[in-house]
């Protein structure tokens, strides 16, 4: 499985690496790196977003990112509120956390995360 992690957290990208823990492959880009990509063929996005972006609701990038992608978005949001949830959903993320959260919510949610990776798939070959 591959996962593309966007953020410039370092405590989102320790969090990531730690759960990750070898079995799956972990690319890590900054905000401004995925940028520059055309394409991004991975498993699943994890958008990080640190306290900066979440209170200055930076949250486009999801916009930028499912466009140029054909699997889910985990968005992760630091100390981040019922209404950044919302709008990072209605933006395109298929599921979000609010941060800080235990490694073992966040190893499930990955696995969840992966069971619809088939479905995002079918569906933008089909377009």
């Amino acid at each position: 499985m591959d996962i593309l992690l966007v953020s410039s957290s370092e405590s989102i990208k320790f969090q990531t690496q730690k759960v990750i823990a070898g079995a799956k492959r972990l690319n890590i880009l900054s905000f401004e790196e995925v940028k520059d990509k055309e394409i991004l063929p991975y498993d699943i996005i994890i958008i990080g977003f640190d306290d900066c972006r979440v209170i200055t609701k930076e949250f486009k990038t999801i916009l930028d990112v499912n466009c140029r992608s054909t699997c889910p978005i985990l968005a992760l949001l630091e100390n981040g509120s019922i209404l950044d949830q919302f709008e990072v959903l209605a933006l395109g993320a298929l599921d979000s956390l609010i941060l800080p959260i235990t490694d073992e919510l966040y190893s499930q949610k990955l696995s969840q995360m992966y069971k619809w990776e088939w479905y995002y798939r079918r569906n933008k070959d089909s377009q």
